[in-house]
């Protein structure tokens, strides 16, 4: 009737789900791909790509490859590759990504950093300054 998954089984395309009932107040780290629609107090780590539902709010600093927001969040943002603000988003915070999406209608109060690329810095005979810059902006933005 019940299965124990076997240790060969990558559980790299699971998804944890975070009900909208559910409260936890505390750190958590989720291997994988995530999806909160209930109340998080704490830090979120996830190794994949986290999805907060329109439901969901969170007073937490997230870490995570990628995360698109539908919910209402407070808390810095650092991702690897992308961080997504849909219509329903309210985020205060600071964030810090490779790349950020903003639709129409988003609240975002905070500070954007964007990522570079990661190539090497160039460094010309004649300056030792780097052209390689890294662009901080502060926003109050209403999409």
């Amino acid at each position: 009737m019940f299965k124990k998954p076997s240790r060969n089984q990558s559980s790299s395309g699971d998804t944890t789900f975070i009900a909208a009932e559910c409260q936890i107040t505390g750190s958590i780290t989720i291997k994988g791909n995530a999806r909160i629609d209930g109340k998080i107090e704490g830090n979120v780590q996830v190794t994949g790509d986290l999805v907060i539902g329109a439901g969901a709010f969170l007073k937490a600093n997230i870490e995570a490859s990628t995360v698109s927001i539908a919910g209402e969040v407070y808390g810095n943002i650092k991702t690897t590759d992308l961080l997504e603000l849909n219509t329903t988003a309210r985020l205060t915070g600071d964030i810090c990504t490779r790349q950020f999406k903003v639709e129409q209608g988003a609240h975002f109060i905070g500070t954007s950093q964007l990522l570079e690329d990661t190539t090497p810095l160039i460094l010309h005979e004649n300056s030792k300054e780097s052209h390689s810059a890294k662009e901080t902006k502060r926003a109050s933005t209403r999409a």
